[in-house]
């Protein structure tokens, strides 16, 4: 078991930290390829859209040909696309290699969290579904210190040189690795959907994923905006964020450690609950003090329904006899939508009303969805026994 874990997180690993490579190498391809600033922000967009796209139609395919197989696909195509970027001469080949990698960071959010959830016991589910989420956090904050310092040295295209290597051993480990493929399934998407509507616990880590990508979209624009009209640098705002961060990975290590025990619709509703209130510090008061306080207290509570998350979504589609990578895909559509939305949003309402106010809905979602998930859950569900998957027909 632990054989094939283990190399999966680490291409979980690295394709995060694939996604944040760019970003301090943005600038840097813009000069030299001369790319204007609207194909600078395609290029930083590619990755983004290409996962909320193929997340759901990967989901369906990875249950029909075989999640191991797809998961493998994945992490050779992630070498693939590091290699292509690295070699870009142009807006449109950078474009497309961005946009693979979307693909590919798709099918491992989707398939090979389907693939971990089927070789794993009951027992050890929960955990190896909240690790690749701990490893992405370690990713996310090293991945653009990472592209920084290598292109400092070596060269912009040198970040993805490194990464087109390493992502290519880590796809050659897993594959050796062996691990089994879990049994096919051959559901319509209508037929997904329509049990995913019918399954409280499927229903309800759809609602989670909807609360993280609003709360993370609003978040992300807000505070980094309150604290520089509050006159701090880039510099010390990213050192607030890589804080709340790294909170956030040893809250998640915890969590993941904790296994099935605290896989519920009460814990996450808690975390929900707490979230909102911690939220409100940014209400009362919109000074860099209160700020950093909200983002760094906030953290235990961030990442307590995003390490749940999955494994929720994992124990909904075992309960309603899913095909888990269809499930999976939907989690990381409702995702990817939200996110997408949750700044709009934001920025909409502090535009309108000011930035308490966008805290505030914040607040009143998180205190939403905290309450329904409290009211709606159930006492005995952390002890459930998944019914055995259905052999293939």
């Amino acid at each position: 078991m632990r054989t094939a874990t283990l190399p999966f997180y680490a291409v979980a690993f690295l394709s995060e930290v694939v996604w944040m490579a760019i970003v301090p190498l943005a600038p840097g391809y813009a000069e030299r390829l001369a790319l204007s600033p609207v194909e600078t922000g395609a290029v930083l967009a590619a990755a983004g859209f290409a996962t909320l796209v193929v997340s759901l139609p990967i989901g369906v395919l990875a249950d029909r040909v075989g999640t191991r197989r797809v998961t493998l696909a994945a992490a050779a195509l992630v070498a693939v696309s590091c290699a292509g970027q690295a070699a870009a001469v142009d807006f449109w080949s950078l474009l497309v290699a961005r946009a693979v990698f979307g693909v590919a960071l798709g099918a491992i959010w989707t398939a090979g969290l389907a693939w971990i959830a089927g070789v794993e016991s009951n027992r050890e589910r929960p955990s190896a579904l909240g690790v690749p989420v701990t490893v992405a956090g370690v990713g996310i904050t090293a991945g653009p210190a990472f592209a920084g310092l290598t292109a400092s040295g070596l060269g912009v295209r040198a970040p993805f040189v490194v990464l087109a290597v390493a992502s290519a051993l880590a796809a050659l480990a897993l594959a050796r690795a062996g691990g089994e493929e879990t049994p096919f399934r051959h559901e319509p998407l209508r037929a997904v959907l329509a049990g995913a509507g019918r399954d409280r616990i499927v229903l309800a880590s759809c609602v989670v994923m909807v609360l993280i990508g609003v709360l993370n979209g609003g978040v992300n624009l807000l505070a980094p905006l309150a604290l520089e009209r509050n006159g701090l640098s880039a510099a010390a705002t990213g050192l607030v964020f890589s804080g709340s961060s790294v909170l956030f990975v040893v809250v998640s290590i915890v969590l993941t450690r904790s296994g099935a025990r605290v896989v519920s619709l009460r814990v996450v509703g808690l975390g929900a609950l707490l979230y909102g209130a911690t939220t409100l510090l940014a209400v009362a008061d919109t000074s860099s003090a209160a700020i950093v306080a909200f983002m760094l207290v906030r953290a235990p509570f961030w990442a307590t329904i995003s390490t749940l998350s999955y494994p929720l979504g994992a124990r909904g589609a075992a309960r309603a006899d899913l095909g888990r990578g269809a499930v999976m895909g939907l989690l990381n559509l409702v995702w990817g939508l939200s996110s997408t939305l949750g700044p709009i949003l934001a920025g909409a309402t502090a535009e309108a009303a000011g930035d308490r106010w966008a805290f505030a809905a914040l607040v009143a979602l998180a205190g939403a969805v905290g309450g329904w998930l409290l009211l709606a859950g159930d006492p005995g569900e952390s002890r459930l026994v998944e019914r055995p998957v259905r052999p293939p027909v």
